[in-house]
Order: structure tokens, then sequence, then C-alpha cells
């Protein structure tokens, strides 16, 4: 008996360790991560410094750690106030997250953000100063702005390349090309936020949560989204104009024609199609940092 109790125990936690997972989203973590230590490489290229301070760069390590804990917490918050509309949007993955009670959660939710804020202020009392205000917008954002349409979906955007800017702080580096291309890449971010809404459309016409899809209509919040894409056609084409079709620009030419053909296939009201897309797109233009290193 003892032995088969300890099995179901150990298999429970297993479950739990996975549902876990599942709720603090790891793989948008693992792009943060990514983006802050390629971040890190390009500044340092820029300022003639030698890679290997990076190994020793304890700052910059604790601010990849506060992110970390501080991105799960408020993912771990955001489904817990998600719970009713993911039940009917994605009923499936949404049971088995449940697997955590709500007890657990909030109790992760706090200890994660406390850890954040710890390792944030030993990094430097700036670090920690940047992490409380994260913290704390990510909780407003989750609490408040989730029920403004129109606001939510532009502060989840940028709230989803915040921690990118620690970095920023932390070097006390501020290069044109950075904000550039942060603006070009902050615009296909937001455009995935407004499809998302179309793939929650469901969930939240029932339980009467504002949404662009849900206020404008679908046909209005269709033109709203061309509008978007649109714009950011207009900064790629820019930015290309400007700099030339040089080695990291053709990420901005790849993307751009990706966004031409998501016309298309918004029009056929291919959502999942295209939020899988733009996933792609947003990887792709975090792994294109690397060619500011040449």
């Amino acid at each position: 008996m003892t032995d088969s109790t300890s099995s179901v125990n150990k298999h429970t936690f297993a479950l739990k360790l996975i549902a876990l997972f599942s709720v603090v989203r790891w793989y948008n973590i693992l792009l943060t991560v990514l983006a802050q230590y390629i971040s890190a490489f390009v500044f340092i290229r820029h300022s003639h410094g030698s890679y290997s301070l990076i190994l020793t760069d304890f700052k910059l390590h604790g601010i990849v750690l506060a992110s970390i804990f501080s991105i799960a917490a408020g993912f771990i918050i955001n489904n817990f106030y998600d719970f009713e509309k993911d039940l009917i949007n994605r009923p499936q993955n949404t049971l088995f997250n449940r697997i955590i009670s709500k007890k657990t959660s909030l109790n992760l939710y706090i200890a994660f953000n406390i850890l954040a804020l710890l390792i944030a202020y030993l990094s430097s009392f700036k670090i920690g100063v940047f992490f409380t205000a994260f913290i704390s917008a990510l909780w407003i954002y989750s609490h408040k702005l989730q029920k403004i349409f129109f606001i939510k979906e532009f502060t989840a955007a940028m709230l989803s390349i915040t921690c990118f800017f620690a970095v920023l702080l932390h070097y006390n580096t501020f290069y044109t090309f950075i904000f550039v291309y942060g603006a070009y890449f902050l615009s296909i971010v937001y455009a995935r936020e407004l499809i998302k809404q179309f793939l929650n459309y469901t969930g939240d016409k029932v339980l009467q949560i504002q949404s662009i899809p849900v206020v404008l209509g679908l046909q209005t919040a269709k033109s709203f989204i061309y509008f978007v894409m649109v714009l950011s056609l207009l900064l790629g084409v820019g930015i290309i104009a400007y700099e030339g079709l040089i080695t990291k620009n053709y990420f901005v030419l790849l993307s751009s024609m990706i966004t031409v053909i998501s016309f298309g296939l918004i029009e056929k009201s291919r959502y999942k199609v295209v939020h899988t897309i733009f996933k792609i797109v947003i990887v792709m233009g975090i792994f294109n940092l690397l060619t500011f290193l040449f």
C-alpha cells in the first residue's frame, strides 16, 4: 500500500509540475531569456567589449532570473482571472491547468514575485525599481486593464517586450536602431495580440468581456487589424529604404512579405493559422538580433 501511495503521489506531483509549466508558458519565458542574452551580446559588441564579460555579469543574470519569475507570476495571475473565458475557448488545456488549485496558484504568484524582487534589488537598486514597476503593471493589466478594449491589447503587446528594456537599463545603452527595430517588432507583436482576440471571441462574447471584435464587430475589427498591419508594412519599408537591404533587414523584408500574405488569410477568417504564423515571425525576430553582431 505504501509503495502504491508513493507512486500515486509521484504521478500527481509530475502532473502538477507539467500543468505549472503550461500555465507559466515556459516557451514564452525561454524566448524572453534568449532575447535578453542575445541583446547583451549585441550591446557588448557595439561597445567593443569582450563577450566573456557576460559570463561574470551577475547583474545581467539577475535580470534574467527576475524576468523568469516575474513573467511566470504574470502568467499565473492572468490564468487565474481568465479561467472562465479560457474554459470556453480552450476547455481541455484549461481543465488540465486546473490541476493546480487556486490557492496554490496564488501562493506561487506571491512567491515568484517575492523572488523576482529580491533578485532584482540584489542586482541593483534601479533594476529593483524597474521590476517593481513591471510586476505592478502585470497585476494592473490582469486585474483592471483586461476589461478595457483596445487598451488591453496594446498593453499586452508592450508588456511582452518590457523585460528587454531591463537589459538596456543595465548597460545604459540607447542606440537609435534599437528603438526603430523595437517599434517594428512591437507592431508585429501588437498585430498578433489583435488576432488572438478573434480566437478568444466566443468566450469574450458569452461572458460579455470587452474586446475589439466584441465591441466593434468582426468586420470592423478586421479593418482595424488591416490598419495596424499597413502601419507595420510602412515602418518596414521605411527601415529598408533608409538603411538598404543589409543583412539585419532581411527579417524586415521577409516579415513584411508574410504580413501581406496574412491579409488574405484574415479575410478568410483563418485566425489560428495567422496567429501561428505571427508566432513564428516573432521567434525569427528574436534570433534576427544575432545579425546586429556583424
